[in-house]
């Protein structure tokens, strides 16, 4: 397993936990409302996307049958969609201007639009070996 997986997915366990603590925070009210959208960011982005990169990182090359090329290129890319996301969540929990939230959240998208790049790129590279499963004809 590349780098790129088990960091990205042991990041998706830390924001899951980060993120429940913060919606019992608010659900107490010992936190405002304000940071509702961290949370649903914090699940969706933060556990739910560093999952999915995790998985498709070690999965997708092994069900193609072809090597993954870029580990250097997936790592940074797990490092910039977890400095996106934190920038964003602190972005509205601590109300910061709009535009600095913009830049996180352009972090965020360029991380996403680099996973797809990435994942592409397996999806679309030749198997070498010629024993490489084609499935029925």
């Amino acid at each position: 397993m590349i780098l790129a997986s088990r960091l990205a997915l042991s990041a998706s366990l830390i924001w899951f936990a980060l993120a429940s603590v913060l919606g019992l925070l608010m659900g107490l009210d010992l936190i405002p409302h304000a940071w509702r959208t961290a949370h649903a960011h914090m699940q969706l982005l933060g556990f739910l996307s560093m999952m999915v990169y995790g998985v498709a990182y070690h999965a997708l090359p092994r069900f193609r049958g072809v090597p993954f090329r870029r580990p250097g290129v997936a790592l940074a890319q797990v490092a910039v969609a977890n400095a996106g996301l934190l920038g964003m969540a602190l972005g509205w929990g601590l109300d910061w201007p709009e535009y600095v939230w913009g830049l996180f959240s352009g972090l965020e998208l360029l991380a996403i639009f680099t996973f797809v790049a990435l994942m592409l790129e397996v999806l679309w590279t030749r198997p070498k070996s010629a024993a490489t499963f084609r499935g029925p004809r």
